[in-house]
C-alpha cells in the first residue's frame, strides 16, 4: 500500500470534506478551512496534499495573532512520549494541539516525523523536515537530518542538493562535505545503471531529437509516472519555492491528474513569481472555472440521482446559487482582464463567451466582435455572434453570420455542421422551409447520425 494517498482515491464523504476545505481557503476563511482539513487526516493520514494545504491554511489563520509561549512546548513534550505507542493518534493529537496555532513549531514538526516514520509514511515524514528547513533557514541541523532522510530513500540527488547548501552556507562542514559527495557518486552508479536510457543517449547523437523524444515521453506520461513527477518535484520546491519553472511544472502535472484545487494554488504562485504573465493568468482562470465546474456537475449528478432525498430541495438551491457565483465571478474576472489588456483577443473571446453563457447577449457581442478579427477565433465568434443575435430576435443578422461563417470552413466537420445546424434551425424560425432543408441536407449527405437531422430530413420527404 503507497504511503500516500491522493484526492481521488478518497471515499466521497471525505473527498467532500476535502472539497469544503478548498472552498473555505478560496473565501480566507482559514480557521474554518483548518477544521475540515483536520477532520479529513484524521480519518486518512496518508492525504499528504492536504496536510500541505492544512498547513497553508494554519498559517494564514494565524497571521498577526500573538503566540502563547510555553503552550504547545508543554503539549509537544507530552506528546513525544506517545509516538511509539500511537503514532497515527500522536500525528492527530500533534497537529490539533500543537502545529494549528503554530505551524513551523520545531517540536511540533519532530514528532510527525517521528510519527510518520513509525507508521511507514515517509513521505509525510520528508514533508515535516522539508518545514523545517523552510521554517529555519539557517538552522543546518534540520538540513543535515534531511539530508540524511534523503539518503536513506535513496533519493541521492536530492540529497546532494541538501548537503551542498549546506557546505555552500558553511565550507568548514566536513560532513556535509563528504555526504554531498557520497550522494552524488550514488546517484551517478544509479544513473549508470539505467542501461536503456543510457543506450538510448549513445545511439542519439543529434541532441535536438533526443530533447524532442524527452519532451514526448513526459507529454504521455501515466498517472503512476505524473504522480512520481511531482513527488521529485516537490523536493525541489522545497529546497526553493521561488523556483517558477519548478511551480510552473507543478501546477500543470496536479492539472494532468486532475487535482485542481492543488494546482491552481501552485499556479498562483507561479503567476506571483512571473510578475502576472498574462498566460498564467488565463490558466488560473481555466482551472478557477474547471473547479467550479465539476461542483455543478456533482450536484446535478446529485440531483438526477436522488430526486426523492428530504435534503433534494435544499441542493438545487445551492446548484442555483453556485451556478449564478460562478458566472458572476468568471464574468467580472474576464471583465478586469479585458480591461488590463483589450488588445488581447482570447481575453475578449472569453468574456463574451462568459456573458453569452449568462444569457447577456446584448453585452456579449462587441466583445465576440473584436475576437472576430484573430484568424484563431473567427469561425467560433461568428457563431456565437450569430446565435447572440437569433437570441435578440436580429434574425436577418444571425444568418448572415452563420452563412459566412459556414463558407470559410473548407471541410464538412463538426464544427461546420453545427454552424449549418444553427443556421437551419434559424431559418425555420423565420419560416424559410426551403433554406432550412437545405441547410440540414448538406449536414444529412455527411453525417447521418448528427443530432435529430436524420429525423428532420426524412420527415420532409413524408
Amino acid at each position: 500500500m503507497s504511503d500516500v494517498v491522493k484526492e481521488s482515491e478518497l471515499p466521497k464523504k471525505l473527498r467532500d470534506l476535502y472539497l469544503r476545505g478548498t472552498s473555505a481557503i478560496e473565501l480566507k476563511n482559514w480557521s474554518y478551512a483548518v477544521s475540515l482539513f483536520q477532520a479529513v487526516l484524521k480519518e486518512e493520514p496518508r492525504f499528504l496534499d492536504c496536510r500541505r494545504l492544512l498547513r497553508s491554511a494554519a498559517l494564514r489563520s494565524n497571521e498577526g495573532k500573538k503566540m502563547k509561549m510555553g503552550s504547545e512546548a508543554i503539549a509537544a513534550m507530552k506528546l513525544a512520549r506517545e509516538v511509539k505507542k500511537d503514532p497515527l493518534g500522536t500525528l492527530v493529537l500533534v497537529e490539533k494541539e500543537v502545529l494549528a496555532s503554530d505551524p513551523h513549531n520545531a517540536q511540533g514538526n519532530q514528532i510527525v516525523y517521528e510519527a510518520s516514520m513509525a507508521a511507514e509514511m515517509p513521505s509525510t515524514a520528508g514533508f515535516a523536515l522539508e518545514t523545517l528547513t523552510e521554517a529555519h533557514p539557517n538552522n543546518n541541523k534540520y538540513k543535515h537530518q534531511l539530508g540524511t532522510f534523503f539518503m536513506e530513500q535513496e533519493m541521492f540527488a536530492e540529497a546532494a542538493e541538501v548537503f551542498s547548501k549546506i557546505r555552500q552556507a558553511d565550507p568548514s562542514d566536513l560532513v556535509a562535505i563528504k555526504m554531498e559527495k557520497d550522494a552524488t557518486a550514488r546517484e551517478s552508479m544509479r544513473k549508470g545503471g539505467w542501461s536503456r536510457e543510457a543506450n538510448i543517449r549513445d545511439l542519439m547523437h543529434n541532441k535536438d531529437e533526443a530533447t524532442k523524444l524527452e519532451q514526448q515521453n513526459r507529454s504521455g506520461l501515466t498517472p503512476e509516472q505524473l504522480r512520481e513527477r511531482v513527488e521529485s518535484l516537490l523536493v525541489d520546491y522545497a529546497e526553493d519555492n521561488n523556483n517558477l519553472a519548478v511551480t510552473r511544472e507543478l501546477a500543470s502535472s496536479y492539472e494532468q491528474l486532475e487535482e485542481f484545487e492543488t494546482s491552481l494554488s501552485y499556479y498562483e504562485w507561479a503567476h506571483h513569481l512571473s510578475g502576472n504573465d498574462p498566460a498564467l493568468e488565463r490558466k488560473i482562470a481555466d482551472v478557477r472555472e474547471e473547479i467550479g465546474r465539476r461542483q455543478l456537475r456533482e450536484l446535478s449528478q446529485f440531483i438526477e440521482q436522488y430526486p426523492d432525498h428530504p435534503e433534494i430541495e435544499r441542493v438545487k438551491e445551492d446548484h442555483l446559487q453556485l451556478k449564478r457565483t460562478l458566472s458572476a465571478k468568471l464574468i467580472e474576472e474576464s471583465k478586469v482582464r479585458v480591461e488590463r489588456n483589450p488588445t488581447d483577443m482570447q481575453l475578449r473571446f472569453d468574456y463574451g463567451k462568459h456573458l453569452f453563457d449568462a444569457g447577456y447577449y446584448r453585452e456579449a457581442i462587441p466583445q465576440l466582435q473584436a475576437a472576430r478579427k484573430s484568424p484563431n477565433l473567427r469561425i467560433r465568434g461568428m457563431n456565437m455572434l450569430g446565435q447572440c443575435m437569433a437570441n435578440l430576435n436580429m434574425n436577418d443578422l444571425a444568418a448572415a453570420q452563420f452563412e459566412e461563417a459556414a463558407k470559410e470552413v473548407p471541410v464538412m466537420d463538426d464544427t461546420k455542421m453545427e454552424l449549418l445546424y444553427n443556421l437551419g434551425l434559424l431559418y425555420e424560425k423565420m419560416g424559410h422551409k426551403e433554406k432550412y432543408l437545405d441547410a440540414l441536407k448538406q449536414i444529412y449527405a455527411a453525417s447521418y447520425d448528427y443530432k435529430d437531422v436524420a429525423q428532420r430530413v426524412e420527415a420532409s420527404y413524408q
